[in-house]
């Protein structure tokens, strides 16, 4: 049986878990007691992250049973951190503002770049930030702003080299600290309510016989309240509606997976500001993440009695969450002309490598094709890890870094593709002669689906 002090200490969450005692629950996959089996199933599940890497050495384990019990669970707790706000420690005293942008990248996951680069500041200056406990990505980043005078903006996520995972952070002569604006915060989400637009339209050309409508280049506006037109050739409209930012940590792509959907919105005077459904059905949701950050707009109405505050602004988004699984197939360029690697994500042939000495670039030819089985991404709220196959080329090569002997990442650009055959020709472009080509690495993807929930109070009305 497993222990009974080890079980209590994961139900009750009192101490962190050994790499010995996460070994141990990991090796009861395989008891011959189908109740053990499920014991340490649900125990692995409750410690989540500490049990990660004891549970990935398992998936390559003998026995069937740990085997499959493992590779799930890997899955399931890495599906689950997806919807988690990463937590970093705050403990910092007399540092400079180069090496606590490190540190924090490094609780992160992610470069946390001081722009302007090479500012002598960054490694002269010395401050101190001290938390009790670990914070929120999102909260931490704003502590660490307000105190080394840094800004920054959602609209520069993926700043950097290559393909590299980078946040920039600028320097403010005016202090510090997060955007401006209404901002709520849902685990590694943060939502930015970014304006309040009305605008009012009087047509005098609606009934004519000559009048032509301008094309509609945006999507249509949620239905307006139309008042009566003053004379038969007159009509007015309106349109009011929120500007959202939904962002997540920089570590994290999204997607929209359905509808926005307004739970409460009401004005100072208690009229509803809920524009009535259209009764039309929504597509073109269910796309491939392609950044951290998805602009959205939230229709309204505005009132008929004069108000001067939203008094609430309330609603949910549902989004598909993908991040980089952090074990890739690491594939020797030196040693894959010909040859075809793969892992359980994926099958990686190298065909053939051309090095132009000349221009010192490199010519890489090869194919991808995923392994994952085709479970299709889950429809409602939750975090259970799921998998898809990307359905276009472009996605997978998103996924491909292409790295020196030192670990730098190199620049690279697509320069051909054969649909047909799924092959695929890139350029390796290094910025440095002496950077030469020595790794591909390719990064499977752990997804969730969830709905991030956002509410605003007081808003002044436009």
């Amino acid at each position: 049986m497993i222990g009974v002090n080890l079980l209590l200490v994961v139900v009750l969450g009192q101490a962190p878990v050994s790499p010995a005692d996460a070994g141990a629950l990991v090796s009861k996959l395989g008891a011959k007691r189908y109740a053990e089996r499920e014991a340490a199933t649900a125990a692995l599940e409750r410690i989540g992250r500490q049990a990660l890497p004891a549970l990935r050495l398992a998936a390559n384990a003998r026995d069937p049973e740990i085997r499959t019990r493992a590779s799930a669970l890997v899955d399931k707790i890495e599906g689950a951190l997806l919807t988690q706000a990463t937590m970093v420690r705050l403990d910092f005293q007399d540092q400079t503002t180069a090496d606590i942008a490190k540190s924090i990248g490094d609780q992160a996951n992610l470069r946390l770049a001081l722009i302007p680069e090479g500012l002598p500041a960054w490694r002269t200056l010395k401050i101190s930030l001290k938390e009790s406990a670990p914070l929120p990505f999102w909260q931490a980043i704003d502590r660490f702003c307000a105190a080394a005078n840094l800004q920054y903006h959602f609209t520069t996520h993926g700043y950097g080299a290559a393909r590299e995972s980078a946040f920039p952070l600028y320097y403010s002569g005016a202090g510090g600290g997060r955007p401006a604006g209404p901002i709520c915060d849902q685990g590694p989400f943060r939502v930015q309510l970014v304006s309040l637009r009305y605008q009012r339209d009087v047509n005098f050309q609606a009934a004519g016989r000559f009048a032509v409508s301008p094309p509609v280049v945006a999507p249509p506006p949620a239905p307006a309240r139309i008042p009566a037109p003053s004379s038969p050739r007159t009509a007015i409209t309106e349109q009011f509606y929120a500007q959202i930012q939904v962002v997540a940590e920089p570590r994290l792509s999204l997607a929209q997976s359905g509808p926005l959907r307004l739970l409460e919105a009401i004005d100072d005077q208690g009229q509803s500001l809920i524009a009535p459904s259209t009764g039309q059905r929504e597509s073109g949701y269910n796309t491939l993440p392609q950044g951290s950050m998805l602009p959205i707009q939230a229709y309204l109405i505005h009132p008929r009695k004069p108000s001067t505050l939203v008094k609430k602004l309330r609603g949910t988004l549902p989004v598909h969450v993908t991040t980089r699984k952090p074990n890739p197939l690491t594939v020797s360029i030196s040693a894959s002309s010909g040859k075809t690697f793969h892992n359980d994500d994926v099958t990686l042939s190298v065909h053939e490598i051309k090095v132009n000495p000349v221009t010192n670039q490199t010519i890489l030819e090869l194919s991808i094709r995923n392994t994952e089985s085709q479970v299709p991404m889950p429809e409602v709220p939750g975090a259970e890890f799921t998998f898809q196959r990307p359905e276009r080329q472009a996605q997978q090569l998103e996924q491909l870094e292409i790295v020196d002997a030192q670990g730098r990442i190199l620049r690279w650009y697509p320069s051909g593709s054969d649909p047909e055959s799924s092959r695929q020709t890139l350029t390796i472009a290094p910025d440095d002669p002496a950077m030469v080509p020595s790794q591909i690495r390719y990064y499977g993807l752990a997804r969730a689906s969830t709905e991030v929930d956002f509410a605003f109070v007081d808003v002044p009305m436009p």
